[in-house]
């Protein structure tokens, strides 16, 4: 008898794609004899307090009503620290309910869109996953909706110089309400690993901290722009001795300088070249030299 099959993802790490990635969720379940997750897919949802916390910020940008600083005085004066309060991991009710199902049914696998969709919960991610595997008799599978394959790399990928793959490495979505910048960490540092890559696992860090950091903050508690996101993928052409980062942002600001950070890392020899796209948006590749390459 196969054994039973669960699904669990958070809501804001998807937003406009629920219908491509619970589909997807569902191909992936039917490879494992499970045609209908009815009852066994379980959603946890945006923080209610950092959702209102975040709707308040916006409030006093669009009408000056100065309530977050009343709010952190009202804290200090009650004896409470406010940024520890903030900073509270978010509570996981369906999180809890799936382990309540796996404990019901002596165990399953679980499909989860990646590792992110368990960060920054009340209980760490690698105290979910040992007790997955060492309590639950649960395997985890993901399954990166966002790249449409399990977490492998693309079947056109071919072994490239010192063994290292070429082609798509590897492609993630970034958008607001995300813990932007440790999900793009994250996925560069695996993606640069399993294809080979991992001498420069410090540099694309640094990259990511100077192209999605920014964002994270012109996101935080910024209501307006809910819709915005940002692709980023990592390909390694053939024959080439760069790694190319393209970064597709639907925010348009491809005549805009670019910041100190990045100008420092292409003056270590990385390669930028911006342009606007005809649907909108600005698209922008940094080719980041092998080390040991010689810069054109």
């Amino acid at each position: 008898m196969n054994a039973p099959v669960f699904a669990y993802y958070r809501r804001p790490l998807v937003r406009n794609r629920i219908q491509a990635v619970e589909t997807w969720i569902s191909d992936i379940a039917a490879r494992y004899g499970c045609d209908d997750l009815t009852g066994r897919t379980f959603v946890e949802f945006e923080s209610p307090i950092r959702l209102l916390w975040s709707l308040g910020e916006f409030l006093d940008q669009r009408i000056d009503a100065n309530i977050a600083e009343q709010v952190r005085d009202l804290a200090r004066d009650h004896g409470y620290d406010y940024d520890r309060m903030h900073s509270y991991p978010m509570p996981a009710p369906a999180l809890w309910q799936l382990i309540g199902a796996l404990e019901s049914a002596g165990g399953g696998i679980v499909l989860i869109p990646s590792l992110h969709h368990l960060a920054d919960l009340e209980v760490p991610e690698t105290a979910i996953l040992q007790h997955f595997s060492r309590n639950l008799n649960t395997r985890v599978v993901w399954i990166d909706p966002a790249v449409g394959t399990a977490r492998q790399p693309c079947a056109e990928n071919r072994p490239g110089p010192g063994g290292s793959l070429t082609g798509v490495l590897g492609e993630f979505r970034v958008s607001p309400f995300c813990a932007a910048v440790k999900m793009a960490r994250f996925y560069c540092e695996e993606c640069l690993t399993r294809s080979g890559l991992a001498v420069l696992a410090d540099t694309i860090d640094e990259l990511m901290l100077a192209i999605v950091g920014p964002a994270e903050r012109r996101w935080s508690g910024n209501a307006d722009m809910l819709d915005e996101q940002l692709v980023v993928r990592l390909i390694r052409p053939a024959e080439s001795a760069v790694l190319v980062v393209e970064v597709a942002e639907t925010r348009e600001h491809g005549d805009a300088p670019l910041d100190s950070a990045l100008r420092r890392i292409c003056a270590s020899g990385a390669m930028v070249r911006r342009q606007i796209p005809s649907v909108g948006g600005t698209l922008t590749r940094y080719e980041v030299p092998m080390p040991g390459s010689v810069s054109r």
